[in-house]
């Protein structure tokens, strides 16, 4: 069936309107926006093609989710290769992908769930819903996904003193990279989870902060240039319970290019 001009559509649904009672105006009464209302409201019972069913469907139809990209044993080769000088084996970079895929993997299944979940904002609730639930849990499972991203994207390098425009950015803010460092040490150890290395956008500097699990505690307007894990999954296997020591480990280990790579495109 070919569809039906709107003027066209406008006159039939007047005319069937007040038919059936929707209007009870004489016809040299009615305004274009009451034809309009009245057609929102009766053209699935009019029959008449192209007006409101395709709203309708429209509204009803999910929306396919952007998924993220699994990592693979490629994105640990850099980590295996350049690690190994400081005592952190391969098999430690190996167990710890299996976590990284998992938030991966979870991050996707959250997506998923969200694009099909009933928005319906009487069914949400902030004791227990889905909505809730999802919308919590996204920030865990995305939040470990980025992190460990940022890990294992600036782990493997020469390690030693900061360089580039990161070593200025560290130097303004810290007064040293030596000042920087006992501060980075100790947040590493006095945090549950994570040292983060942040560029500022609204200060336009660096800062360093901590997180206690993989969702907390983001700044807004802060672009990550550098993650240290410090959970114990990261360093068990070759340090035990030594953290300090995996920290002197992974600070000889650091990837300077790329972390000063992340800050360039932060800035552009």
């Amino acid at each position: 069936m070919l569809p039906v001009p709107i003027a066209q559509q406008s006159v039939q649904l007047a005319s069937f309107n007040r038919q059936v009672g929707f209007i009870t105006m004489p016809e040299d009464g009615l305004t274009r926006r009451q034809v309009l209302l009245a057609s929102a409201a009766t053209a699935v019972c009019a029959g008449i093609p192209g007006l409101g069913f395709a709203t309708i469907q429209e509204t009803t139809t999910n929306m396919e989710p952007k998924l993220v990209r699994v990592p693979d044993a490629n994105d640990i080769a850099k980590a295996i290769a350049g690690t190994a000088k400081v005592g952190i084996q391969a098999k430690t970079h190996e167990e710890h992908l299996k976590l990284w895929q998992g938030y991966a993997n979870k991050t996707n299944e959250i997506r998923k769930a969200l694009a099909e979940l009933d928005t319906d904002p009487a069914k949400a609730n902030q004791i227990y819903s889905q909505m809730r639930a999802l919308k919590v849990n996204y920030a865990f499972a995305y939040g470990g996904y980025i992190n460990h991203n940022v890990y294992f994207e600036t782990l493997g390098g020469s390690g030693g003193a900061a360089s580039g425009d990161v070593a200025t950015l560290i130097n303004a803010t810290y007064g040293s990279f030596e000042k920087w460092a006992a501060d980075w040490k100790a947040t590493g150890i006095a945090g549950r989870g994570w040292a983060y290395l942040a560029y500022d956008h609204e200060e336009e500097r660096v800062w360093s902060y901590m997180g206690d699990a993989q969702d907390t505690f983001p700044a807004w307007n802060n672009t990550l240039l550098l993650a240290m894990d410090v959970y114990e999954h990261a360093y068990y296997l070759d340090f035990q319970t030594a953290r300090a020591k995996y920290i002197d480990a992974y600070m000889g280990v650091i990837d300077w290019n790329a972390v000063n790579a992340r800050l360039k495109k932060a800035r552009s």
